[in-house]
């Protein structure tokens, strides 16, 4: 027992810091990244028990930080280039990767206050947005916290393997999770693991339920993995087209597609292929091309298209696999949001009836996991990051607990400072 109790209290941060290095290829990129997950997860397990985080950690994300600033940038584009191998160059946008470094360091240098205070020059109305939020949602424990990732609680990345979880992102959301909702669950289109949303999270373990693949795959808070059945034939044909797929991006006219955005993504029940990444880095021609090329697989593996929908999200290909509809009208329908959330929440044995509930998310795609809230539970309450004015029309009108902001940081501040 003693000794438990010496375990406890020692402060644990990394096993081995992280020195200044001399980047050319996307491999090391990755690497740095997956170095930068490995010391912060540590570091947020000490700030939810509020220990102190020493300065060495600190100065290996400034290490980190300036390999990633020093990185070659082109005098003739003004891009920054990595190798690919020996001879063949891609440009990168490392915006996502600098700007979370640079506030993973203020926000441990100066704490939570000066934290928000630098986010809030960043970001016009950002205190009006934070106000109005706090303001709304104030005094509500949730049954379920129910939300998407990438662009509602997490800034978009360039590179989905590059989108490791910031510190601060993680103490507001792990703070929230456990002291404002019974029920924390993350439902993402990318999936579960190799290489997923875990793989890029640094949440502390059984705080989040987290779904991959719309929700057909989800590990709960025990860490017990769950799927959405899929019949024998579904799954051969799914498999023919990965294969297809991975044939397909060997091509060397195609094969830049492996290094962009989503990059090619093998879910469970779905399979997603980036044709444009939110740089715009490939030329539009090049990239509808091969858009009609990925279709074209996709034709001749189901020719009858009862198998398979695609959904082009203008990055992503989306090739998801149908599922029995609820009507002779629409006898087959593809997988989405909500079909997930209804899944988990029978895995879950979740009542539905014990409100309030909070659904974010930032793209159509999550509206139909905001229906399924609307239909299932009593009580729900929305926020989405979004600046289109039809989807925040739609969530209006699905939802009237339900209001928008901008950007993602401004709905961490507000669930970060619910919490306290």
């Amino acid at each position: 027992m003693h000794e438990s109790i010496l375990k406890e209290r020692h402060l644990s941060t990394y096993t081995s810091s992280i020195t200044l290095q001399d980047i050319r290829t996307l491999k090391e990129l990755y690497q740095l990244k997956a170095e930068t997950r490995e010391l912060r997860e540590p570091i947020v397990k000490n700030i939810i028990k509020q220990r102190v985080v020493g300065q060495t950690c600190v100065e290996s994300l400034k290490n980190a930080l300036y390999s990633l600033e020093t990185i070659y940038i082109d005098d003739d584009t003004g891009h920054r280039l990595l190798r690919l191998d020996g001879m063949k160059q891609i440009e990168v946008d490392l915006t996502y990767e600098i700007r979370e470094l640079q506030k993973d360091i203020y926000y441990l240098e100066y704490g939570e206050d000066k934290f928000i205070d630098y986010l809030a020059k960043f970001m016009p109305e950002f205190r009006s947005y934070v106000n109005n939020g706090v303001r709304t949602l104030r005094g509500k424990q949730f049954n379920a916290f129910i939300t998407d990732r990438d662009g509602t609680t997490n800034n978009y990345c360039g590179r989905y393997r590059s989108s490791v979880q910031p510190i601060y992102n993680s103490v507001f959301l792990t703070r929230f999770a456990k002291n404002c909702c019974r029920y924390p669950i993350i439902i993402t289109s990318a999936p579960l693991k190799d290489f997923g949303i875990l793989n890029v999270s640094i949440n502390p373990s059984n705080t989040f339920v987290y779904a991959g693949s719309k929700g057909r795959e989800f590990i709960d808070l025990n860490e017990e993995f769950n799927s959405f059945p899929i019949d024998e034939q579904k799954q051969k044909l799914i498999r023919l087209l990965n294969d297809r797929m991975l044939v397909l991006l060997q091509d060397p006219n195609f094969e830049k597609f492996n290094f962009i955005g989503s990059a090619l993504q093998i879910k469970f029940g779905q399979t997603t292929i980036a044709r444009q990444d939110i740089s715009r880095s490939i030329k539009d021609d090049e990239s509808a091309a091969f858009l009609e090329r990925v279709k074209g697989v996709v034709r001749e593996i189901d020719p009858s298209g009862r198998n398979f929908r695609i959904e082009d999200t203008g990055l992503d290909i989306e090739i998801i696999l149908t599922i029995d509809g609820s009507s002779a009208e629409a006898p087959i329908k593809d997988f989405d949001k909500g079909d997930g959330l209804a899944f988990i929440c029978s895995k879950l044995d979740m009542v539905t009836t014990k409100g309030p509930h909070l659904v974010c998310g930032d793209t159509p795609s999550d509206i139909p996991m905001l229906k399924k809230a609307m239909e299932m539970f009593d009580d729900v309450w929305a926020v989405f990051v979004t600046r289109d004015e039809k989807l925040r029309q739609t969530v209006a009108d699905i939802c009237p607990n339900s209001f928008t902001v901008p950007y993602p940081d401004i709905l961490l501040t507000i669930l970060g400072l619910l919490s306290l």
